[in-house]
């Protein structure tokens, strides 16, 4: 960030309060008076106008020597460090990690700062209706009836379809399709490559051919949602494919149609969930599973990274299983095994508790 923007370190510890609304206890101590910054810097290497952070506790030793302007850490840490005195300007917060997102989104946001406007050479329908505060890049395509909210900054090439509606402060980078009547929440990000309301995967069999079925459903994702590069959301057959607010998805996903994903998910890369799943709140789904269609995922549970999950056990609140590559008939008989080993495991200590009674009596 260029140091004309920089700021006083006040006005970013209550920005970040309100980009947390108000929900990461913040104490800003020492003295900080005349402290200005315009970037965040790491421990070793933070200037004396950046900020910088300790989350991890083996890195305690580091702060004495650090030339930051500010430093962040937890109470605890403060006080093993400096005891009751406070030599420098510091934020005192239980998490500064999550401190540091929220603030770093802060810097890069006036870094992104933009122009409002429509290019030249982007495309937009006299039915459209475009926010002048919005910006639209190059290349870019508006359809009829679309909806770019405030501050929304649709990029290079990208596409919002007939109907489809972009919320405020939304970005698309570029190359990203938007398909007709689909809806994007406020303040989302999307990444060049990601499709949203491509036809899902729905086919009839019929008299040895595949018969298409038209999908007139739409894809809703909520507020402060990620989607990833490449990653494609289909749109439902009939009801929409939902994304829930401040759900996160990586690059490489492949969403089914007519799947509901609830609120503030993660999905890390190459995660395929296929067609009408139901998926709580606050799941974390490890990279390269695979979803089967169908089932029901609580909340507040984890899919461990290349599970290929076919249901969810009541209770449960991690899956996680694996095969390396094998021959397909090996694998198949593994899979059995593998499915009947609790009921051997009982087995076998039946077995076993037998055996140590028959050798009681023999010794008798």
């Amino acid at each position: 960030m260029d140091t004309q923007r920089s700021f006083p370190i006040e006005m970013l510890v209550e920005a970040v309060k309100a980009q947390s609304a108000g929900r990461l206890p913040v104490e800003l101590i020492g003295p900080y008076q005349g402290v200005q910054v315009n970037n965040i810097g790491t421990l070793s290497h933070a200037k004396p106008n950046e900020v910088a952070f300790l989350a991890n506790p083996k890195f305690i030793n580091e702060v004495k020597d650090c030339q930051a302007g500010v430093i962040v850490l937890r109470q605890e840490h403060k006080e093993a460090i400096y005891g009751d005195a406070a030599p420098r300007a510091m934020v005192i917060t239980p998490d500064p990690y999550a401190w540091f997102a929220f603030a770093l989104q802060v810097v890069v946001a006036q870094q992104q700062e933009f122009a409002s406007g429509i290019n030249p050479r982007a495309s937009v329908a006299v039915t459209a209706h475009v926010d002048p505060t919005a910006r639209v890049d190059a290349g870019a395509v508006i359809e009829d009836h679309a909806v770019v909210g405030r501050h929304a900054w649709i990029g290079a090439n990208a596409v919002v379809g007939v109907g489809a509606q972009v919320g405020d402060g939304t970005r698309l980078y570029p190359n990203v399709t938007v398909n007709h009547d689909c809806k994007i929440g406020a303040r989302c990000i999307l990444h060049s490559g990601c499709v949203i309301g491509a036809d899902g995967f729905g086919f009839a069999p019929f008299d040895g051919r595949w018969v298409k079925i038209p999908q007139i459903g739409a894809v809703r994702i909520g507020d402060d949602c990620e989607i990833g590069a490449n990653t494609c959301v289909d749109r439902g057959a009939l009801e929409d494919t939902v994304i829930g607010n401040g759900t996160k998805l990586d690059n490489l996903i492949q969403i089914g149609h007519n799947t509901q994903v609830g609120e503030n998910c993660v999905m890390a890369g190459s995660v395929t969930v296929a067609g009408s799943v139901k998926m709580g709140d606050h799941i974390v789904v490890g990279g390269s599973s695979n979803i089967n269609g169908h089932i029901s995922i609580p909340s507040d549970v984890t899919v461990g990274p290349a599970t290929q999950l076919m249901s969810w056990p009541k209770g449960q609140k991690l899956m996680m299983g694996f095969f390396p590559a094998m021959p397909n008939r090996d694998f198949e008989r593994s899979a059995v095994l593998i499915m009947h080993l609790p009921e051997m495991r009982k087995r076998i200590k039946a077995l076993e508790s037998a055996i140590s009674q028959l050798q009681e009596k023999t010794k008798e």
